[in-house]
This record gives structure tokens, C-alpha cells and sequence, in this order.
């Protein structure tokens, strides 16, 4: 007769192995969790990361220099840019605070436009030009008789094409009052033009001054009006 043998328990000890085995388990993975979101938050913070790295004995003398080379052209980079966005900020400030109109001892200027215009050949123009700056002004019939000068500098300040001279006497100007005034020199390649549109170039600045003649020596011109030449390109 065989008997049949019942179905061993688990014992009570076996219990509390494996309930410790999945508590470990679990605190195990907590702290795998823990370490992670540590080792992430540290990610985000390239100062104490690089100085960790660069600190570390198992780096070479020339990969400290690469790295080193890496944060100052990093630096620059961000130096440049705060640079930049700093002169933009001007440009534009100075641009808003501009008059369209001056008054002055012998000339009024009521209103005044700028553009630019493409040149193909036009006599009193560099031949090497593709662009030239170009303005339009509007005296007052009270301005009184003497002489204007024109001179339109670039970027760097510097006198573009020769200085344009106007008599203002009786007859010199027209019933509108309206006066077109074009540099003899400009852009000489389209390209470099494009990016003075788009607001790649610093601005380029138109400045008159005048005197009681047209004859007079360059000191005994006053500043009248000056402006920035707009980025648009005319007729």
C-alpha cells in the first residue's frame, strides 16, 4: 500500500529570505534611481563637470591643453556674441533717436529719406561700384544762402567717394525744395550689399554740414545733420 506524502510547507525562515531578497532588490533599484537623477543634475552643470575632468590624474598634460583650448573658444564665443547683440542694441537705439529734420545758420532741413541705389555704369560713379548710398532732403523756404557738404562714411567711419558740395544761393534750388544727393562710390560687390540688407554690416551714415559759401575751407563748415543710410534700395 503506497501512502501518498503531503506537499512539503514552505517554512517560515524560506519566507523571510525571499521577502528580504525582494526588499534588497527594490532599495537596490532606489538607489540606482537615485544615482542616476544625481549623475543627470550634474550633467547640467559644465563648470563643476569640466574642473572634475580636468582635475582628474588620469588625463595627459595634452588633453588638459584640449580642453583648456575648448572653454576659451567657448568663452569667446559667447563673449562675441554678448558683443554683438550689444552693438545691434545701439545701432538700433541710435537709429530711433535720429532727427529727419535740422535747422541750422544758413540751411533748414524739413525732411530727409535714404536708399540705395544700383549703378551700371553712370558717369561720376566709381566703375567698380555696384551700390551706392543715395539721399533725398527737403530745405525750408527760409533757408538762407550759403553752401552745403555731404560726405557718406561707411562702417569704420571712413569717407566713402569724394564730398558732394551744393550752393544754396538764388535759383540753386528747386520750387519742391527737394534735393537728391548720390555718393560717387559704394558697395563693390553685390554680396557685401546683400548682407548690409539683411543687417550684416554695421550701418553706413550720410553727414552734412554747411557754411556761408561753397568756397569756404573744410574748418569753417559746421556740423548740420547727420543720419544713418537706410538698408533699402531705391528706384
Amino acid at each position: 500500500m503506497t501512502m501518498n506524502t503531503p506537499p512539503k510547507q514552505p517554512s517560515a525562515d524560506t519566507d523571510n529570505l525571499e521577502s528580504g531578497s525582494r526588499e534588497r532588490a527594490w532599495l537596490n533599484l532606489d538607489r540606482k534611481h537615485e544615482t542616476n537623477a544625481t549623475r543627470r543634475h550634474s550633467l547640467f552643470s559644465f563648470s563643476n563637470l569640466f574642473g572634475q575632468t580636468f582635475n582628474s590624474s588620469s588625463l595627459s598634460r595634452p588633453e588638459k591643453i584640449a580642453l583648456t583650448s575648448i572653454a576659451s573658444i567657448f568663452l569667446g564665443f559667447v563673449l562675441w556674441a554678448c558683443f554683438w547683440l550689444k552693438q545691434k542694441n545701439d545701432t538700433a537705439s541710435g537709429a530711433e533717436v535720429l532727427q529727419t529734420s535740422a535747422q541750422g545758420a544758413y540751411a533748414t532741413i524739413s525732411n530727409f529719406s535714404s536708399y540705395w541705389k544700383r549703378c551700371e555704369n553712370t558717369a561720376g560713379i566709381n566703375m567698380e561700384a555696384v551700390a551706392v548710398p543715395a539721399a533725398t532732403i527737403t530745405l525750408a523756404k527760409t533757408t538762407a544762402p550759403g553752401a552745403l557738404r555731404i560726405y557718406f562714411r561707411d562702417h569704420n567711419d571712413g569717407i566713402v567717394g569724394d564730398p558732394v558740395t551744393l550752393a544754396l544761393g538764388e535759383n540753386m534750388i528747386p520750387d519742391s525744395g527737394r534735393i537728391e544727393i548720390t555718393a560717387t562710390d559704394g558697395f563693390h560687390n553685390m554680396v557685401d550689399f546683400e548682407s548690409y540688407q539683411l543687417g550684416g554690416f554695421n550701418v553706413w551714415r550720410i553727414e552734412i554740414l554747411e557754411s556761408k559759401g561753397e568756397m569756404e575751407p573744410k574748418e569753417n563748415f559746421s556740423p548740420l545733420f547727420q543720419s544713418i543710410i537706410s538698408n533699402q534700395l531705391g528706384e
